[in-house]
């Protein structure tokens, strides 16, 4: 009996390790199999560099330092240190010992201590010997011509994530491939090294080559910020591209003082919208012209400056009568661009904003791109067609109007901009390479050049309302814009609060170059004109000095020396534009006798002069109140002398007609002047 019991019980017991055995082995053995891996085995992930950013001549705008991040697990550093060994940790790190003791009590396995410290910083931390402390090597980005280009090149994040610009656009190619190692380690946990993947690294990300011209980029910058500045802008922007590439080769935002925002991670160039007012009147005139609804010669009344339509009064602010395409151009007529918009419909007006892409993202490679607003042509109201005639009532992004305007520059090819021009491997291959490419034809090529050279009165003209846009030696073409801002309480407009710009392209006769600046939220009175245009001027000068653009010919030199008979140090300073008239306009063909310089700018009287090969006498400065001998005699004479006064009054031969009269005519000037740059 006590033998068959024992073997009924070793029978069970041996049934029952056999169940325990098949259960572990087909039940619990892919986990039990993975503990005991973990507990020999070890992961470790390799951060890879992200890529360097340099601009289209190589110049570096973001490049990755290598830095040492500390680490601890609080469990196994509060056992095994003391608080005379924290408190040296806390003084290495940076740390108070409240601090340090408040990232270790939050119940987490691991903290962070520290992220990017120099390697010499980590060395020391190191050298404590503190169990439960460690540290990984990172990458740490920085920008060595700091903000320049900020909103382009855009801001990487503590973990080497791209967070904007186009370290975020381009984050999967920048970033790199991160490596994941997988080693054994002893059972005290130190790795054991000669693991056969610890020799692998990580893929360092691709290098970036942008469109960008940090000389130009520079440029655009310190004027746009000077401007802003001046002007009392809540903020601005500005942007240079290549009409016939769409190459950015600047793109510069400025904030205003007191004005709060990280110029890394908010892209106004590209994200914001506005109305932009006149500056829409030279795409209104293309999309007429193309469509055959005006001809250059044809008039247009503009009612004298007022016209009410549709319960609304739109005004001019100047007294103009009947005036062609080129005029209203010029002056800026309100009245003549809502009649042209009524002229084409909604529908005509609506299909040629949206062949010149205005409502659409250009497809930039930029994140967050804004598509402006306007609404369907369907819904325009009569008043709100003649509106958006002088771009009132539509919203663009500047991105998008510098765009339009290229297409004008080009012969009418919208084309799509772009700011990376190739990214390259680690291994110097290309991986990615943008072409120039053409959207979709806007405006036939016949219809492109005639606004160009309408565009170009704007900036030339006698009444051009962009003089102070010149560039010396160059043609500009180009339109100013004065918009009111949109008040968001009311639905309305602030009558004090406007957008001022201008845009426009240089050489006018061989574009190579296409600019906007935009200044937003300045007072009244401070129009785009006066303010916009001589950021345009400067920022052209230096880029076209920058790409080696000549311009067509030299222009004319006077030799003042043997012109004025006072010293060198006495005569008066240059004028960059003149003031007054052209001298064709201003004088009257005399025959072959001696012209009638009365009424003329000293720069004015030499151009005429220098043209009829007549030597000047000159005594005083400002314009021609009397001439010996006078108009219409034989031009045999040796020279004619000239007496300019700044202001004539008691200078004898003040009185003179109301047509040469200089203060009359010098302060009718600067207030039609004045008048002309509101729009």
């Amino acid at each position: 009996m006590r033998i068959g019991v024992l073997t009924v019980a070793l029978a069970t017991l041996f049934a029952v390790a056999a169940a325990r055995l098949a259960i572990v082995v087909l039940v619990d053995g892919p986990r039990l199999a993975g503990i005991a891996r973990s507990e020999h085995t070890a992961v470790m992930t390799l951060a890879p560099v992200r890529g360097p950013i340099v601009d289209r001549n190589g110049a570096p705008l973001a490049l990755s330092a290598e830095t040492r991040s500390i680490y601890a697990r609080p469990r196994r550093l509060m056992r095994h240190s003391t608080a005379a060994d924290r408190a040296r940790l806390a003084a290495a790190l940076g740390l108070t010992d409240a601090e340090l003791e408040a990232r270790l009590d939050r119940g987490e396995p691991f903290v962070w201590l520290a992220r990017h410290l120099p390697p010499a910083r980590a060395r020391v931390v190191a050298g404590l010997g503190l169990d439960g402390v460690g540290a990984i090597s990172e990458y740490k980005r920085y920008y060595p011509e700091s903000n320049l280009a900020a909103a382009v090149t855009g801001l990487a994040g503590m973990d080497g994530q791209g967070l904007s610009g186009v370290e975020l656009q381009y984050d999967r190619l920048v970033r790199g491939q991160p490596v994941e190692l997988e080693f054994y380690h002893d059972a005290l946990g130190h790795p054991i090294l000669d693991s056969p993947l610890a020799l692998r690294a990580a893929e360092p990300g691709a290098r970036l080559e942008l469109t960008i011209d940090s000389s130009i980029q520079a440029t655009a910058e310190h004027y746009l910020a000077a401007e802003v500045a001046k002007s009392g802008a809540r903020r601005g922007t500005a942007i240079v591209l290549d009409p016939f590439t769409g190459e950015i080769l600047a793109l510069a935002n400025a904030a205003g003082a007191g004005v709060k925002g990280d110029e890394r991670l908010h892209d106004t160039a590209v994200q914001d919208a506005f109305e932009p007012g006149s500056t829409m009147k030279g795409l209104l005139g293309s999309i007429a012209l193309a469509d055959h609804v005006i001809g250059p010669s044809r008039m247009i009344y503009c009612e004298d400056g007022q016209w009410r339509f549709a319960g609304r009064l739109i005004h001019d602010d100047d007294r103009n009568g009947w005036m062609n395409l080129g005029g209203i151009i010029e002056v800026s007529s309100n009245i003549g661009a809502a009649k042209i918009a009524l002229a084409l419909g909604a529908r005509r007006f609506g299909a040629g904003m949206a062949a010149f892409g205005l409502g659409q993202r250009t497809g930039i490679d930029l994140p967050g791109e804004a598509a402006g607003i306007i609404r369907p042509p369907s819904q325009w109201k009569p008043i709100e067609l003649a509106d958006h005639g002088f771009g009132q009532g539509v919203a663009v992004t500047p991105i998008q109007l510098a765009v339009a305007y290229a297409a004008i520059a080009n012969g009418g090819m919208l084309m799509r901009p772009y700011v990376v021009k190739a990214a390259y491997d680690s291994a110097g291959d290309e991986i990615l390479s943008h072409q120039p490419q053409a959207v979709r034809r806007a405006i036939p090529p016949a219809v492109a050049h005639q606004m160009n050279l309408l565009l170009r009165n704007v900036v030339s003209g006698k009444d051009g309302t962009a003089r102070l846009a010149q560039v010396a030696d160059f043609t500009v073409a180009g339109k100013t814009g004065t918009a009111q801002m949109v008040n968001p309480a009311t639905g309305g407009y602030y009558q004090g609060r406007l957008v001022a710009s201008f845009v426009g392209f240089v050489p006018a006769d061989d574009p190579r170059l296409v600019i906007l600046v935009v200044l937003y939220d300045v007072a009244h009175g401070h129009f785009g004109g006066l303010y916009a245009a001589p950021v345009f001027s400067e920022i052209a000068a230096t880029a076209l000095d920058r790409l080696g653009v000549a311009p067509p010919q030299a222009p004319p030199s006077y030799d003042t020396a043997s012109l004025l008979p006072f010293g060198a140090d006495d005569a008066p300073a240059p004028v960059a534009a003149p003031v007054a008239d052209s001298p064709a306009e201003l004088v009257p063909e005399q025959g072959g006798g001696i012209p009638d310089f009365l009424g003329a700018s000293m720069r004015d009287a030499l151009a005429l002069a220098r043209a009829r090969g007549l030597t000047l006498e000159i005594e005083g400065h400002g314009y021609v109140v009397a001439q010996s001998p006078v108009p219409g005699r034989n031009s045999a004479v040796a020279s004619v002398r000239l007496t300019l006064a700044d202001d004539p009054a008691g200078v004898a031969g003040a009185d003179l007609p109301q047509r040469a009269h200089p203060a009359r005519r010098a302060n009718r000037f600067v207030s039609r002047f004045a008048r002309r740059m509101r729009r």
